[in-house]
């Protein structure tokens, strides 16, 4: 699979950002919780084709190789060669023999049209620059009977979720926040793009708090994530404010040093007719 085109300022933020992340993204638990809910969902089974979008570091496609055997196969994609190198590098280590990555656009794969028994994608959905159009895209590459699967930010959405609603009272929209926010809007999206529902949950992904420091950190920490990419273009004197108010909201919230980040998800999974 070839590297992608270059493309818009969104996408380059993207791979910056997650080329940095690359050897701390799996150290978060709410990763590794997402793959287990995912991998359970999707009904993976020995012998089956997975396709793992926005695979990152390849957490979510290391449980579908152990799930499917040797005698399936997994393909994981991901726009981030860093994310990817660190994913080789495991790879490297397990040296599994049903799992392949490659650098490659999630929206724009150039893949057989139904090749694959399921297919994945991990706190990425809402990345998209057009939703509707990647599941589409998604659907063609499942076979008739195939599952999809994939997660996105529920309320409360924590700390992230706190910056969204900050920001709208600016004027600026975060759309990670409100585009599939609830199982409604979820089930929407799948029947939209051609898939029969199977389920859609919520869960709280995470409970524990963070630390103040760490919680003013996160402003700068993300600013080049591209779910951030309407605030990173937004006037400065207007991201400065949004910032202060963010500052204020969270020390007013601390306990103890300590900073509530609830962190809910929708989980949803669809099945693409026989």
């Amino acid at each position: 699979m070839s590297d992608p085109p270059a493309r818009s300022g969104r996408e380059h933020s993207a791979r910056s950002h997650f080329d940095r992340r690359g050897t701390t993204y799996d150290q978060a638990e709410v990763h590794h919780r997402i793959v287990a809910i995912l991998a359970a969902g999707a009904d993976m089974r020995p012998g089956l084709r997975v396709l793992d979008v926005a695979t990152g570091t390849g957490l979510l496609a290391f449980e579908a190789a152990g799930r499917v055997g040797p005698a399936g196969r997994v393909v994981g994609v991901d726009v981030s060669e860093g994310m990817l190198a660190e994913a080789n590098r495991k790879a490297a280590e397990a040296a599994p023999r049903n799992l392949d990555f490659a650098v490659g656009d999630a929206e724009r794969l150039d893949l057989s049209p139904a090749s694959f028994d399921r297919l994945v994608c991990a706190s990425a959905l809402v990345l998209m620059s057009d939703i509707p159009r990647a599941l589409r895209h998604w659907h063609d590459l499942l076979k008739p009977g195939g599952i999809i699967a994939f997660d996105t930010p529920a309320r409360p959405f924590g700390i992230s979720g706190t910056v969204a609603e900050i920001a709208s009272r600016h004027g600026i929209r975060l759309r990670y926040a409100d585009v599939a926010d609830t199982p409604g809007k979820c089930r929407s999206l799948l029947e939209e793009a051609g898939f029969q529902v199977v389920a859609v949950t919520t869960e709280l992904a995470n409970a524990a708090p963070i630390e103040l420091e760490k919680a003013i950190g996160f402003w700068d920490d993300h600013m080049d994530h591209p779910a951030w990419q309407a605030l990173k273009e937004a006037p400065p004197a207007t991201r400065d404010a949004i910032r202060s108010a963010y500052v204020d909201g969270i020390a007013a919230v601390a306990t103890g040093g300590q900073v509530p980040n609830d962190t809910a998800l929708n989980f949803a999974f669809g099945r693409k007719p026989s």
